[in-house]
């Protein structure tokens, strides 16, 4: 059963799809697109989530989390010319209970609409320890 209109999804957006400026269009290219639901996994918890399975260093690193509302990203593909029914589809696995796919294929035009919508989060901030100096006897 596809998901609701009212849930949120995020995806990885690595260094292969981010020019530190710019999103790749590709980023939501293709069939099969993997997301994750944040309805089922919260968004501080997809950072340690991604950096150990989706980001493979040195080549391709975590830089931001993208996220859009199912309901928006279905009005998206309405909008296009012909329209496009597109549906997100919970899809866990073992690593990712939240894990879905948009599983229509989504042109290299579509994928130009959708990545204006998206919310970009950074990282959050590393922790900071106090630096205690190390005394030897």
């Amino acid at each position: 059963m596809p998901l609701a209109q009212a849930e949120d999804i995020v995806r990885a957006v690595c260094t292969d799809k981010w020019d530190g400026e710019r999103l790749s269009p590709s980023l939501f290219v293709g069939e099969n697109i993997s997301v994750s639901r944040l309805a089922v996994i919260r968004l501080a918890d997809h950072w340690d989530l991604f950096r150990q399975y989706v980001q493979k260093p040195p080549e391709r690193w975590l830089e931001l989390i993208a996220q859009i509302n199912v309901g928006r990203l279905q009005n998206i593909g309405r909008s296009q010319n012909p329209a496009v029914a597109l549906t997100v589809e919970p899809k866990p696995v073992d690593w990712n209970p939240a894990h879905a796919e948009i599983p229509q294929k989504i042109t290299r035009g579509l994928a130009s609409k959708i990545l204006p919508e998206l919310t970009l989060h950074q990282p959050p901030p590393q922790p900071s320890f106090p630096t205690t100096p190390l005394r030897y006897k």
